[in-house]
């Protein structure tokens, strides 16, 4: 009991790291070719 939850949360918290790093990956790529 509990594990769902917890499986839940370290899945939102992914996709948020995740979606993070991209924005700040292209966000560094602009700003070379600027």
């Amino acid at each position: 009991m509990g594990g769902e939850i917890f499986s839940t949360a370290f899945l939102a918290f992914s996709l948020i790291f995740v979606g993070w790093a991209l924005g700040a990956l292209l966000l560094k790529i602009q700003g070379a070719e600027e």
